[in-house]
């Protein structure tokens, strides 16, 4: 299930001709004129949307800090969300308007 939602948040994201598929860290992901946004990570989605809002997802125990080392070297302002993914599309939404606004 997580790669068929998060297969279907590209198809919607790539929809914007300055969105495309790529890869970041090794990952599949989706950038915004080469600004990296979005991504699936060991089946679990990853979005940049700033430090406030990760804090947030934290809080409400939806999402952790992302630390792809796995060494407690965290991306700022970007969350790991497990399932289910209910939410992610508005997630990876919400990470792309982020993108848009500081201009990528």
């Amino acid at each position: 299930m997580p790669l068929k939602t998060y297969g279907r948040i590209v198809d919607q994201l790539c929809a914007d001709p300055a969105v495309r598929e790529t890869e970041m860290m090794g990952m599949p992901s989706i950038s915004l004129d080469g600004q990296s946004f979005c991504g699936i990570w060991e089946g679990e989605l990853v979005v940049r949307v700033g430090r406030e809002r990760v804090d947030l997802l934290v809080l409400e125990e939806r999402g952790l800090r992302f630390d792809p080392s796995g060494r407690g070297r965290q991306l700022s302002g970007w969350a790991v969300v497990p399932q289910p993914t209910d939410d992610w599309p508005a997630l990876a939404a919400e990470a792309y308007d982020a993108t848009r606004a500081d201009g990528a």
